[in-house]
């Protein structure tokens, strides 16, 4: 038998959680390759987010493990997970709409405690790699969707994340948002980022992701894409 650490980055392994009596994930099981990008398709109430807030720390399982690498992590709050790797966005942004996009990456940075230069190096990076240049200094009430949605991704970026967790990245992007937002994750996939995708079709995930997991009823039925797939 295979050790977690050989099965993948990530592994979740029998998940089960219940929110109000409801079976918000049931028995799930799911391995995340290292540089792969997975995409989770499902509707609302499928368990995608239920499943990221797990993984993530803001939600413990009644039963199952979780495993980055080869360390449980079952369970871990969500400050220990963010210093472990994993990085996450919101389906709904969590974003200060008085901060700036500057701010917001300054206050990401704090936990890393790096040197002043290397602090520089770092936020001009992930403004660079989701395109806030132009708005680095604006507050955030004034961003479009678009931009709040890349700056959570630049924010998620800049703590150390070696694992992106998107919750519904696509969402309340209006159809010229779209292309950029893929090519910005087309990217970092490119440079090696792991990353879970959800979102609610499989439209987009099929220009994007390695393999496409389909969730239904807080269960997980895996599609390989046909061509272009680095993982069976």
């Amino acid at each position: 038998m295979r050790s977690p650490a050989e099965e993948g980055l990530l592994r979740v392994e029998g998940l089960v959680r219940h929110f109000h009596g409801v079976a918000a994930i049931a028995g799930l099981t799911l391995i995340l390759h290292r540089g792969e990008s997975l995409g989770l398709a499902g509707g609302n109430g499928s368990g995608k987010t239920a499943l990221i807030d797990i993984i993530t720390g803001f939600a413990r399982p009644e039963r199952g493990r979780v495993w980055l690498g080869s360390q449980d992590v079952t369970g871990w709050p969500a400050h220990r997970i963010v210093h472990a790797g994993i990085g996450r966005t919101f389906q709904t942004p969590r974003v200060a709409p008085q901060l700036t996009v500057e701010q917001h990456l300054q206050a990401a940075l704090l936990h890393r405690r790096l040197a002043r230069q290397r602090e520089l190096r770092e936020t001009a990076r992930a403004v660079e790699l989701m395109d806030l240049g132009g708005v680095r200094r604006r507050e955030t009430w004034a961003l479009s969707a678009a931009q709040v949605r890349r700056l959570e991704i630049a924010r998620a970026l800049i703590t150390g994340t070696r694992l992106l967790l998107l919750d519904e990245p696509f969402a309340a992007l209006g159809p010229d948002d779209l292309p950029a937002m893929i090519s910005a994750l087309r990217r970092l996939h490119t440079e090696g980022l792991t990353m879970l995708v959800a979102a609610r079709g499989d439209g987009l995930l099929q220009a994007l992701c390695d393999r496409i997991a389909v969730i239904e009823a807080g269960s997980v039925s895996r599609i390989p894409r046909a061509a272009g797939s680095r993982h069976a």
